[in-house]
């Protein structure tokens, strides 16, 4: 039973839907343009077709069906009109505005059944057609101007909606929305569009051209650039100068330097060849006709210096020549150009005050030193630069001083017969002379150095060195003992004294024969009896006595008797040490030269030319 009731209800849910339903169109009513085409139908179609149709406009028959054929169509909607007989459905063509108004579908399903009814309006509208947009006023000044906006359109009841570029426009404190009205008040360049309008109604739309407005502004953010660009440009250079700014319509550009209008106009201003003059701070000026407003751009600097070029040092000293410790000098830089450094070098170093003999003008153009020094001197540089450039002057200071720190240099001991090299040296400016003296009497040498090629014993003693400086007008000397000793013997062993040599130039001397001499004879007066020996270089051996008292001498006296001169040598023996070689005799015990002892030597005497 229940399943025989649920089965009804389902079957009575259905056929109700199909047969009791009203046509449905979008909101129970249908919206269609002029010239458009529209349906009447039911939502679900018939299960069979109905046996009777009928579709009525207000009391007009429109067309009609039976039995599943269309059996007449009203004249008025022959060829616009057209019946469905299976579903009922009506469609109208090509709608026009009496269309517009409630359609009514009348239809019996079957022979012995009741006629129903179903009831929908359609309404027909005009299409939206000839949208204009029109602004009161399309040029305009920022800040100072507002504009309002007007839309126009045909067909029925249009709204509108507007748009600026492809954004729809809200309302604000500046923007008033009044449907077919837009206003703006007090623009911006932002301001200027475009802007559009969308007229529209039930059943169509239409959007306007774009109007763009066009609003001018500034000038202001006007900008001066320097190409190329640089902190300081060298005489010769060229640069040009741009100006630029925001403004519509572009802005008129006049130039100016340090505050004063220059002739040149335009965005650009070339700078060729620049020289020192050109420097100073370009700005421009820029000027909008429209908007009658002016704008100075900010500053550009350009500097230009000239390249630094014949740095020169000149000298000035007192008194001249420069004397150490008695002098005063200055150094000054001179230089052509724009000099923004000054450094002072000297012998490759930077020159610093580090005493207060040394000041520096304020300028770094003079160096002063007083009283000058020796250390003073030398090779002095004065380096002068700017950002482009740089040059180098140099001079040379000479301070005379000395002479100081005499020294001679050489053997404090030679052997008889040697040569006596001696140099002496001194530090002094300008190059000094130098004098030699022997124990302290007459002048012996001049120069640094002092050489004899054949020393005898009167050459010991004390050599002095003199050094004289001609611009101090100072000396200098410097003393070194030198002895001369005999032969084969080496230190104090072999050097006599001064004492010595005058004892033995006293006691014993030998002729030595000039030119033209070459036979010599030799005599002992008092020890060899007989006339002269035979010419012809002979050689006698002198017995000594055994022993001869420590005080007293053995006198030997020899004699040249041919020759020119009759100059006797004598030997005297000595119970002491003496020198082997006597003015030029020679003393020899038949072994090695060695000083003569009374107690073991024999003397040999032999006469040489």
């Amino acid at each position: 039973m229940d399943q025989y009731i649920s089965f009804s209800l389902c079957l009575f849910l259905v056929f109700g839907l199909c047969l009791c339903k009203d046509v449905v169109t979008l909101n129970g009513r249908l919206n269609k343009a002029v010239g458009e085409d529209v349906e009447f139908r039911l939502i679900n179609s018939p299960p069979a077709p109905p046996f009777q149709i009928n579709w009525l406009f207000g009391s007009e028959l429109i067309c009609a069906a039976s039995a599943g054929t269309v059996s007449g169509v009203s004249p008025s909607y022959e060829g616009r009109a057209s019946l469905d007989p299976n579903t009922a459905t009506l469609e109208l063509r090509n709608l026009t505005l009496s269309d517009t108004g409630e359609h009514t579908l009348r239809m019996t399903m079957s022979i012995g059944e009741a006629e129903k009814e179903w009831k929908t309006t359609l309404r027909v509208f005009e299409r939206i057609s000839s949208v204009t947009l029109e602004a009161n006023q399309t040029e305009l000044v920022e800040f100072n101007s507002s504009v309002t906006l007007t839309c126009a359109a045909s067909g029925p009841s249009p709204s509108f909606q507007w748009f600026y570029s492809s954004a729809a426009v809200t309302g604000s404190d500046r923007v008033l929305l009044d449907n077919r009205t837009l206003t703006v008040l007090n623009v911006t360049r932002y301001d200027n569009g475009p802007y559009r309008c969308n007229a529209s109604n039930i059943v169509s739309f239409n959007m306007s051209s774009d109007v763009t407005l066009t609003i001018a502004y500034g000038p202001d953010s006007a900008v001066v650039t320097a190409a190329p660009q640089a902190e300081y440009y060298s005489s010769g250079d060229n640069v040009t100068l741009n100006c630029s700014s925001e403004s519509s319509p572009a802005a008129q550009l006049q130039w100016a330097l340090n505050g004063t209008l220059l002739d040149e106009k335009g965005p650009e201003l070339r700078l060729g060849d620049v020289q020192a003059n050109h420097s100073g701070d370009y700005s421009c000026w820029a000027y909008n006709s429209k908007t009658q407003r002016y704008k100075l751009s900010s500053p550009a600097s350009i500097t230009v210096l000239e390249r630094v070029s014949d740095a020169a040092i000149t000298i000035a000293g007192s008194p001249d020549p420069l004397i150490a410790g008695k002098s005063s000098v200055s150094l000054t830089c001179q230089a052509k150009g724009s000099i923004t450094t000054r450094k002072w070098m000297k012998n490759g170093e930077t020159l610093s005050a580090e005493s207060d003999r040394i000041t520096f003008s304020d300028d770094n153009r003079t160096v002063s030193i007083s009283p000058v020094q020796k250390e003073d001197g030398g090779e002095y540089k004065c380096q002068v630069s700017n950002p482009v450039s740089f040059a180098e002057g140099s001079g040379t200071l000479i301070v005379n001083y000395g002479p100081e720190k005499v020294k001679i240099k050489g053997q404090e001991a030679v052997e008889f017969g040697q040569q006596i090299h001696l140099s002496c040296s001194a530090e002094s400016v300008p190059y000094i002379t130098y004098t030699w003296t022997l124990n302290g009497t007459d002048e012996i040498g001049t120069g640094a150095s002092f050489i004899k090629e054949n020393s005898t014993y009167e050459d010991s003693g004390i050599y002095t060195c003199t050094a004289w400086n001609s611009i101090t007008k100072e000396t200098n000397k410097t003393d070194l003992e030198l002895s001369v000793k005999a032969p084969g013997l080496s230190g104090e062993e072999g050097a006599l004294s001064i004492g010595a040599i005058v004892g033995i130039a006293v006691a014993a001397f030998v002729v030595g024969v000039g030119n033209g001499i070459s036979i010599f004879a030799l005599m002992k007066k008092g020890f060899f009896s007989g006339g002269t020996t035979e010419r012809g270089e002979v050689t006698y051996e002198i017995p000594l006595p055994s022993r001869v008292h420590p005080t007293k001498e053995s006198e030997h006296v020899y004699q040249n008797t041919v020759g020119a001169r009759d100059e006797p040598a004598r030997i005297d023996v000595y119970d002491t040490t003496l020198p082997g070689r006597s003015f030029p005799s020679t003393v020899a015990d038949g072994s090695d030269t060695h000083m003569i002892q009374t107690s073991e030597a024999n003397v040999y005497l032999e006469c040489v030319q």
